[in-house]
């Protein structure tokens, strides 16, 4: 019985490390800049390893795991920031070289979890509609608010 149980889980450790890189990338792209890639990926696996019973498709769990960490955070961090004093006046701060992936700070987690799929890694809206719990035309939706967001703090930062 133990054989068979460490024989799973050895399969389980090889899918992960083929997962890994892939998972990470997509960590860094939908998380937000103060949280570490690789916390995401462990926190995320760290739930799946707690389930009960397996998802049939263990790096799209990992995926939706990872976006739901991203806008948990957020929302902790948003709530942190509303009730915090303001102990340092807010400085106006400019880059001498701005870097064009600040332009994706002014994306949610989700947005640039939509853009990272559909562009990057080739994903129909249906799939990503089905990894994020929405239907096809609202990923297609979000996609087109990101790209618009995206251009126009493109051309802002161009100024």
């Amino acid at each position: 019985m133990a054989t068979v149980e460490r024989r799973r889980q050895q399969v389980t450790e090889d899918e992960f490390a083929g997962m890994y890189p892939r998972l990470r990338r997509f960590a860094g792209v939908v998380g937000d800049r103060a949280d570490d890639p690789d916390d995401l990926v462990q926190e995320a696996l760290a739930r799946f390893l707690r389930l009960d019973g397996k998802p049939d498709d263990p790096e799209r769990y990992l995926r939706r795991t990872i976006v739901n960490l991203t806008v948990d955070r957020g929302r902790r961090t948003t709530r942190w920031a509303a009730r915090a004093p303001k102990l340092v006046a807010a400085a106006e701060h400019t880059d001498l070289y701005p870097s064009d992936l600040d332009v994706l700070d002014a994306l949610a987690g989700p947005e640039r979890a939509v853009l990272w799929l559909a562009v990057v890694e080739g994903w129909t809206f249906d799939e990503i509609g089905d990894l994020l719990g929405i239907r096809p035309t609202a990923a297609r939706k979000q996609a087109s608010r990101a790209r618009t967001r995206l251009r126009a703090a493109l051309e802002g930062a161009q100024r």
